[in-house]
């Protein structure tokens, strides 16, 4: 995990001039009286700050230079959104944006186990339903209806045992096609993935934070031998010294090389903050590619969720299908004859009595 706090230092503003302009600008500086200020600080106070350097990172200030222009313009891609660090929630460390880009895919993970987990709770409820209507089907009530209201009210018991099927083989469809593929897509595997490209540009992110702190040394080390050289300029104008002119040589030849440090110090960081971009393009490329894949099989496999509840509700149709026809044909009258066919106890009626 990245978490880079403002407080190591890593934040400073960056100037156009390079390193070797000021100290050119102190080897051909003229006479100057005593207490005056050298053309080379000058050039440095006048020269006007154009970026600015936040942990380690070097950015442009808001409105200097030429515009930068989105690299996947209208596509809110990851490469071009997550460069600054983010506060955490306490406001006491920064959090790298690739950090926040590896939250969103754990994030997917454990989105993608709760679904799977609720799928896991809908198939048990299916199970109980379709174990509570094959019990419900065998049940003796009403068994003894005659006639054709009673061969509907047996098919529509048979239904119940039907329909219970249909739900049993919805939950097992259920958990063969919904909940296992999400419980299996990206397996164990998947985190150790996560911390391979964490680990990585972590690393990069610790070698820029290794060449700022060069350049800033460096930089402090040109800024004394500058300093020195003046002052030994100083000694020469008022004559303090017979061997000031030697000084002066030795601290030029000084200045000149801190002055090459610095510039290879610079070089050094750009070269690893570049290393660091084109990671971090093609790092945040690949964890997109993985949201829009975890985003695409679910909603398959969601959507394969309504054709099974719409195949069920087709064959939950079909097992009321013979109920309805064998409704449609009771007959009143039928069953009356039927019945009394069977249970009459004799069709003689009775007369008046004779005196």
């Amino acid at each position: 995990m990245i978490c880079l706090s403002s407080a190591n230092g890593c934040h400073s503003s960056t100037k156009t001039s390079q390193p070797t302009e000021t100290t050119d600008v102190a080897l051909r500086k003229p006479k100057q009286p005593p207490g005056s200020v050298s053309p080379a600080k000058r050039q440095i106070k006048e020269v006007k700050e154009t970026k600015i350097t936040i942990n380690c990172v070097t950015f442009p200030l808001p409105g200097e230079g030429p515009e930068q222009q989105l690299l996947k313009p209208n596509e809110w891609s990851y490469c071009d959104y997550f460069w600054t660090d983010k506060k955490d929630p306490q406001g006491t460390t920064s959090v790298a944006g690739f950090e926040v880009l590896l939250q969103k895919q754990l994030k997917g993970k454990q989105m993608q186990k709760e679904m799977a987990e609720f799928i896991h709770e809908r198939i048990k409820i299916e199970e109980e339903y379709a174990k509570n209507l094959s019990k419900l089907s065998l049940s003796p009530l009403a068994a003894q209806e005659e006639g054709t209201l009673g061969e509907a009210w047996t098919q529509l018991k048979k239904s119940l045992h039907d329909e219970a099927e249909v739900h049993l083989k919805f939950s097992n469809k259920l958990h063969s096609e919904v909940e296992k593929p999400l419980l299996t897509f990206r397996g164990d595997n998947f985190k150790k993935d996560l911390k391979k490209y964490d680990h990585h540009i972590a690393d990069l992110r610790k070698q820029l934070a290794s060449r700022y702190a060069g350049v800033e040394k460096a930089r402090k080390a040109l800024a004394d031998r500058q300093k020195d050289l003046e002052v030994k300029t100083q000694q020469l104008e008022i004559k303090l010294s017979n061997k000031t002119e030697e000084d002066i040589k030795k601290a030029r030849r000084k200045s000149t090389q801190a002055g090459d440090d610095l510039m290879r110090c610079v070089d050094l960081y750009n070269q690893t903050q570049s290393k660091w971009f084109e990671e971090m393009v093609t790092t945040s490329m690949e964890l997109e590619k993985l949201e829009v894949e975890r985003i695409e099989w679910i909603q398959q496999h969601l959507r394969q969720y309504t054709t099974l509840r719409h195949e069920t509700d087709m064959f939950n149709q079909s097992t009321a299908e013979p109920v309805d026809q064998l409704l449609q044909n009771v007959d009143p009258a039928k069953d009356r004859e039927l019945w009394v066919k069977e249970y009459k106890t004799g069709e003689v009626r009775p007369v008046d009595m004779d005196i």
